[in-house]
């Protein structure tokens, strides 16, 4: 357990909050901060407990899992006035944590950040849960009996909605300035050549392959010599068919978020893209990728769908695209045009700095706890 205990004076007694991680593990069963627990619970929280008199409790998955071993909410609950938890789609771990709030008198809130009711084929989560499947028909029944849903985007708000009488709040995603810092002179230098880069893991398989973007790249790289293509974490030999290879690089990405925050440091990207099929699921995404590109002044292409259009100004924080052929216009531009390249990523950067920070943001999920 780490402890960042969250209290909260409201008139005469202290609220206290205790915040569950349910994404701990890795595929290959390693312990980790994952990116959801980062971004949807420890990040919002902890500062909600520095800026306040609360103090957070951070607990991993505390419900039998599997055949291991772990405490119940029963046992940590006690004391608690707040149970803050990512989502489940299983009932057991539900039905705990729903008794236990019954038991200790204690506000329940569960966080949802994937639309799980439109998955994508080709996604790996369409494993679980694709229609009619248990998981999925478990996770409808959790959305409609939770006392309170959070989701991340307004999209994801109405696809939920639609499952509950009660209201689901929107709580965004914000980035941490002083989480998320890096040092020039440890990134790669370039000299003479123009990287393009993407970031994301092998679920974006299929927002690589089927946007047109790949066909805009192998245009680029035919038309310019200096310019060469790194691929952070979605490593498939299949790209290499587009491209050639001599001119397309595999960088690992990292499942535990302290990880990837240092291949972020380090990223050597000149220009950044964020391809998303336009689908429900993607819809339902947040801008991650706006905030981690602009904070290193990256210049980016993003999709032209709700994640991007919410935040990216075109011309002047990024640029969208919705076909192969405003791809490859839009990355041109920047691949051409070096001021173009330093004046966006730096007006990108100013934007996430006075926008989307979770210190000008954190006072939301305050609000929320003492509702």
């Amino acid at each position: 357990m780490s402890h960042c205990v969250a209290t909260i004076w409201l008139g005469h007694f202290f609220m206290k909050v205790l915040g569950a991680r349910t994404h701990y593990k890795s595929n290959e069963g390693k312990l980790r901060l994952s990116a959801v627990d980062y971004w949807r619970i420890d990040n919002p929280l902890s500062h909600v407990a520095k800026n306040t008199d609360i103090k957070v409790d951070f607990i991993n998955k505390i419900v039998k899992d599997g055949v291991e071993p772990v405490t119940t909410w029963e046992k940590v609950g006690k004391g608690y006035d707040v149970f803050y938890s990512s989502y489940y789609s299983t009932p057991k771990p539900y039905a705990y944590l729903r008794a236990a709030g019954d038991l200790y008198n204690a506000k329940i809130v569960m966080d949802i950040d994937d639309n799980v009711f439109e998955v994508d084929e080709m996604a790996p989560a369409y494993v679980r849960f694709y229609p009619g499947s248990e998981p999925l028909k478990n996770i409808t029944t959790i959305i409609r009996d939770v006392p309170i849903l959070t989701t991340s985007t307004k999209y994801l708000a109405g696809v939920c909605a639609k499952y509950r009488q009660k209201p689901v709040y929107v709580m965004p995603n914000y980035i941490d300035p002083t989480v998320y810092r890096y040092d020039p002179r440890l990134i790669p230098d370039n000299e003479d050549k123009i990287i393009i880069g993407y970031q994301g893991s092998s679920t974006h398989y299929s927002d690589l392959i089927s946007t047109g973007v790949l066909y805009a790249l192998r245009r680029i790289v035919n038309e310019f010599d200096n310019v060469f293509v790194n691929i952070v974490g979605c490593i498939i030999d299949d790209f290499k068919l587009y491209l050639p290879k001599d001119r397309i690089t595999f960088t690992s990405g990292a499942t535990d978020h302290k990880q990837w925050r240092k291949v972020w440091q380090k990223l050597d990207f000149d220009i950044g893209i964020a391809p998303l099929l336009n689908s429900g699921f993607n819809r339902a995404k947040s801008s991650i990728k706006y905030y981690e590109y602009s904070l290193r002044k990256i210049p980016a292409v993003y999709s032209w769908i709700d994640p991007y259009l919410d935040v990216v100004k075109e011309n002047e924080t990024g640029f969208l695209a919705q076909d192969e052929e405003e791809w490859y216009e839009k990355i041109k531009w920047l691949v051409s045009n070096q001021v173009l390249r330093k004046n966006m990523g730096q007006v990108a950067r100013d934007d996430v700095l006075n926008n989307y920070t979770i210190q000008r943001n954190w006072h939301k999920w305050e609000t929320l706890l003492r509702s």
